[in-house]
């Protein structure tokens, strides 16, 4: 956290106290756009200004520039700009530094400030623009985070906001940071919408729901293929349980499950890398002509499996059929009963042994499963006769580990 000042010169302000909330303040500066300071911190906005080529965006723009609107009406037809200050200090007249936490800052109106960005870089705004600045303080204190959020979130309407920028704002994907961070594709993570990067947060999340043996509890016929059905289910529920457990984070469901994460994504490469070679060798055909097999596109070149350091390849198993396979081997996941953690059964190279050893089973059954229900990857990833019966093969491998173990 870095509080710094920023200077707004202002031709009006004015500040109101909130009549039930006596330490809040709201303040309203009028500021010349051509003065709108630089680099303001954006953190508490839940959308970056992406899409800037949109009509509405250039229509703004162009209502700056005085080319679309008369002059001087720019802050009459735009709704402004929000900001989530720590404080302000009265330098002048209409002279202010306002205090601000790289972590929040603008609120609402960066795709507005960007616009101003660009047309002070270009010069190009009409005499006699301003802005109309709305400012937060006196929400300082750890009582206040979930205020600060809200109103971040109700800044927000116009457009939806998916709900991973929202918890991302929030800190819920704090452990699953914790986990990743020492890996090399750590930074390639999309944590909000507005990410352009290589990997989804909700990816992560919805592999870690396939091992959630306290809602879906192995002898149990329920599986969780909303982990690929609908990705904003195990989403919502892997945000509930932060929220839920606000105070005490280690009675967090999902704690106990955190751990399995890095393995149980080196599965699911294997099983994307490995379903081609074991197809081609042990059930016929090509694997490559099957419509649950994706091809990777010439501009993206070859499919990298990063989380396992397996050899690229133009070629993967799509994740409507690989879900229900990866799900299947939730039948790993035990309680330890002397430490209370979950583990795997046997330890994480028995799971991937047993993989390799279940793989031509597994191949097997999918491809009777296309036969039955379509070559499609939405036919196998919905399916739950498919889940449970992909689910009972890894379920009886395992109870013959245990006999084994026993004898």
């Amino acid at each position: 956290m870095a509080i710094k000042p920023y200077r707004f010169e202002v031709s009006e302000a004015r500040s109101v106290k909130h009549p039930t909330l006596p330490k809040i303040v709201k303040h309203t500066f009028l500021v010349p756009a051509r003065l709108f300071p630089k680099d303001v911190p954006t953190g508490a906005n839940l959308r970056d200004p992406v899409g800037m080529n949109r009509q509405v965006y250039k229509d703004v723009k162009a209502s700056l520039e005085g080319k679309e609107a008369l002059p001087g009406t720019f802050d009459l037809l735009n709704l402004g700009i929000t900001i989530i200050a720590e404080d302000i200090e009265v330098i002048d007249k209409r002279i202010f530094d306002v205090m601000i936490d790289d972590d929040y800052g603008i609120a609402n109106g960066g795709h507005t400030t960007q616009i101003i960005y660009d047309c002070q870089e270009d010069d190009s705004i009409a005499e006699g623009q301003h802005v109309e600045v709305k400012i937060i303080t006196g929400l300082e204190g750890g009582e206040n985070h979930t205020l600060r959020v809200d109103i971040a979130r109700g800044q927000n309407t116009g457009i939806s906001v998916q709900p991973r920028s929202i918890f991302e704002l929030d800190g819920a994907f704090e452990s699953l940071k914790e986990i990743v961070k020492d890996q090399d594709w750590a930074g390639d993570i999309g944590f909000k919408e507005s990410d352009k990067k290589d990997i989804d947060v909700r990816e992560l999340v919805s592999v870690l729901e396939l091992m959630n043996i306290t809602d879906f509890p192995v002898r149990d016929s329920k599986h969780p293929i909303a982990a690929y059905e609908k990705w904003s289910t195990p989403l919502k529920k892997f945000g509930d349980d932060y929220e839920d457990n606000r105070v005490d984070p280690s009675k967090r469901k999902y704690v106990a499950f955190e751990p399995l994460l890095l393995d149980a994504l080196v599965l699911y490469d294997h099983i994307r890398r490995d379903f081609l070679r074991v197809y081609n060798e042990t059930v016929g055909g090509r694997a490559g002509n099957l419509r649950i097999v994706e091809k990777a596109p010439p501009s993206k070149g070859r499919y990298q499996f990063r989380y396992a350091k397996l050899d690229d390849h133009d070629q993967r198993l799509t994740k409507g059929a690989a879900f229900p396979i990866l799900g299947a081997f939730r039948n790993f996941v035990v309680v330890n009963p002397e430490t209370g953690t979950v583990e795997w059964l046997g330890g994480f190279e028995n799971v991937l042994a047993s993989w390799r050893e279940l793989a031509p089973e597994l191949v097997s059954e999918t491809k009777q499963a296309i036969r039955d229900i379509g070559n499609a990857p939405d036919s196998l990833g919905k399916n739950r006769n498919h889940w449970a019966n992909l689910f009972k093969t890894v379920r009886l491998h395992v109870m013959q580990q245990q006999l084994d173990t026993l004898g």
